[in-house]
């Protein structure tokens, strides 16, 4: 299977749909979790330390005198990305198959991970555009935007490859994780408060 990595990852980008139809069926988890974790690690680490980005991170921490290593926030950034990608794949899982979807949890993951690798094109945008002041963090945010719709599209197709929905009911899968990744911490929070002052 390992051979054919490479192949997915080229047809993710340039022929979609066939390829992430082939992901979910052959459901490589494994390899879908390294790519994941590669492109949120470097795209984390190019946030950090590009130039404009390591100034003004230095700068705030300094004024609250706060020392916190930039290693210790990547691999916090690294454990988030991982605990959203299972909770966000299960979310939408679940939503897939009350609406008739007939994909596995690990056909969805694999194709979902996978959507997300155009992102790695974000990896040395950010980092040159933080050498060059304002306009390359313009840059980077335009080219940034545009990545993440384009994975968004990509997430899509993944959850429609995987499941057999329509394009659609993939959409609304997609929408109403997301809907729900909002509403528990909204929920928790106002537990919080409310426990506070009842005590």
């Amino acid at each position: 299977m390992g051979d054919k990595i490479f192949d997915w990852l080229y047809g993710v980008i340039t022929r979609p749909v066939p390829t992430l139809n082939e992901i979910a069926r052959e459901r490589p988890a494994g390899w879908a979790f390294m790519v994941y974790i590669g492109v949120t690690f470097l795209t984390a680490a190019a946030s950090f330390y590009s130039q404009q980005a390591y100034d003004t991170f230095d700068e705030v921490m300094f004024e609250f005198g706060i020392t916190i290593p930039i290693p210790l926030i990547l691999a916090a950034a690294i454990l988030f990305g991982i605990a959203s990608i299972f909770v966000s794949t299960a979310l939408i899982h679940f939503f897939a198959r009350l609406f008739g979807g007939q994909g596995g949890y690990w056909n969805l993951f694999s194709a979902y991970a996978f959507a997300g690798f155009p992102m790695i094109i974000a990896v040395p945008v950010t980092f040159v555009a933080g050498f060059l002041g304002l306009f390359g963090m313009i840059i980077s945010g335009l080219v940034s935007f545009a990545l993440s719709i384009w994975v968004l599209v990509l997430m899509i197709l993944g959850i429609r490859e995987s499941h057999g929905l329509s394009t659609g009911m993939s959409i609304l899968a997609y929408i109403l994780q997301f809907v729900i990744l909002i509403i528990i911490p909204v929920v928790v929070i106002i537990a919080i408060v409310i426990a506070i002052f009842a005590f």
